[in-house]
């Protein structure tokens, strides 16, 4: 299981939980060559029978420089933010643990330009495990969302999360 007090810093108030398939190392297994994030469909539909499905979308992301430009096709929503790595883990049991430091910003902070780094289309499912926590199906991507503050109890969390994980797998 994963222990998410090992990806806390002062500043995370996000922590992304990737399922992963087995790492790939090189011939001596020394050094980890590749982390692979992709889920094939078996799964992602098992994943969709053991939860509940609260939301379905379609979402746009623009980059450019350090800010990400999100727009929701379905409700014309939109926002914009800046996201700052702040730790990464990655298991035994096939979990890549990634805590950001997130910072909303206001949306006219991305300007209007044809000089976007990239533009990309998910396809989002989302299983609202409480206010703080959900499950996340994004295209082929399946990842737990923890929306962390410091007033919260980091031992019940962590029983929700691997109780999630266990679940899933």
């Amino acid at each position: 299981m994963i222990d998410i007090s090992k990806l806390l810093t002062e500043n995370t108030n996000v922590i992304e939980i990737y399922l992963m398939n087995k790492l790939k190392s090189n011939v001596d297994n020394s050094v980890l060559s590749k982390i692979d994030i992709y889920i094939n469909d078996g799964l992602l539909n098992k994943i969709r029978t053991k939860f509940k499905t609260t939301k379905e979308t379609t979402l746009v992301y623009y980059n450019r420089n350090n800010l990400s430009y999100i727009y929701d096709l379905s409700n014309d929503s939109q926002f914009v933010y800046l996201r700052k790595l702040e730790n990464a883990m990655i298991t035994d049991d096939n979990f890549y643990g990634l805590s950001f430091n997130e910072m909303k910003m206001q949306t006219h902070s991305f300007a209007c330009t044809n000089d976007i780094d990239n533009k990309v289309e998910y396809k989002i499912q989302e299983f609202k495990i409480n206010n703080r926590i959900s499950l996340i199906i994004k295209n082929n991507n399946v990842y737990i969302y923890y929306k962390h503050s410091k007033d919260v109890d980091i031992e019940k969390t962590q029983e929700i999360i691997n109780g999630i994980i266990k679940k899933m797998i």
